[in-house]
């Protein structure tokens, strides 16, 4: 019993170190990704020609003509950072609120509760 219980902590420990490295780690595979801060300022990214906040809790990426977002591309948003109430994020494809039903964007929205926006960090990768 007691060795269960030293593997299992030995386990743990090991999913704890190693999750901050994944969460950092580079997507190789990915067709286009980014690091955005809560201002929706661009960190560093990938295949992605343009990042803007047009309002609270809502970002628009634009990615270049080489990511396919028409296909069966996998669309992921990951937040980054602690906040004080917990946050949800959403992605949609050629959204209104980035304007003109654009192609080649995506909306990603950051909410606290049910349709009330807040501002968040996130990576995005599109698969």
């Amino acid at each position: 019993m007691k060795n269960i219980r030293r593997i299992a902590a030995g386990v743990l420990a090991a999913a704890a170190v190693l999750t901050p490295a994944a969460a950092y780690a580079d997507t190789p595979y990915a067709q286009a990704s980014a690091e955005v801060d809560t201002d929706g300022s661009l960190v560093q990214s990938s295949h992605v020609t343009d990042v803007w906040h047009p309002s609270k809790g809502v970002y628009c990426v634009a990615v270049d003509e080489s990511v396919d977002l028409t296909g069966t591309a996998a669309i992921h948003a990951t937040l980054i950072g602690q906040y004080a109430a917990p946050r949800s994020l959403s992605v949609e494809l050629e959204p209104e609120v980035c304007g003109q039903h654009r192609l080649d964007t995506i909306a990603v929205y950051s909410q606290v509760s049910y349709r009330v926006r807040a501002d968040a960090a996130f990576y995005l990768t599109v698969s």
